[in-house]
């Protein structure tokens, strides 16, 4: 049989007497460096969501009303929830032409834009991180998200 003695647990040596708090000290900031990256980048796809959201929408209002570019326009600006998106976000809206290239909304004249011609709207922004380390691992603070939509335009050809 034991003695009482023996079934003590041994005692530390002065050495190890922190160990246990530096390793916990140690892996505490490994660990919320991590979680601080898997938020920002979370924010960054809510952000990709947001202007595919918008493009959508902008695409839904344009395929009836293709040659109210201001409007397209307007319609997207409104969807952005400015909340998560900080900077600006260029927005691009073009349109089949007759010769099968794409032309701007502002520049294609109105009888090329009728029925079964395609149009594309295009949404670039650049999402900044917060996490200062996490821009090592994707190549710099600044992540460029760029966001394409496209549909048919459903207005009849003209006259």
């Amino acid at each position: 049989m034991m003695c009482s003695d023996e079934m003590k647990a041994p005692k530390l040596n002065l050495l190890e007497k922190g160990q246990s708090l530096v390793e916990l000290g140690v892996s505490l900031v490994l660990l919320l460096i991590i979680l601080a990256g898997i938020v920002d980048l979370g924010r960054a796809v809510i952000v990709h969501f947001i202007l595919q959201d918008a493009a959508e929408e902008g695409i839904l209002y344009g395929t009836s009303f293709p040659t109210d570019c201001n409007q397209i326009t307007m319609r997207i600006r409104d969807n952005l929830n400015m909340g998560f998106i900080k900077s600006s976000v260029n927005v691009s809206i073009k349109i089949e032409d007759d010769s099968g290239h794409y032309a701007s909304c502002y520049s294609i004249p109105n009888a090329q834009v009728y029925s079964g011609k395609l149009m594309q709207i295009e949404l670039q922004n650049n999402f900044t991180l917060t996490m200062p380390f996490l821009g090592t691992f994707v190549g710099g603070q600044v992540i460029p998200i760029d966001v394409q939509s496209t549909g048919m335009v459903l207005r009849p050809p003209p006259p």
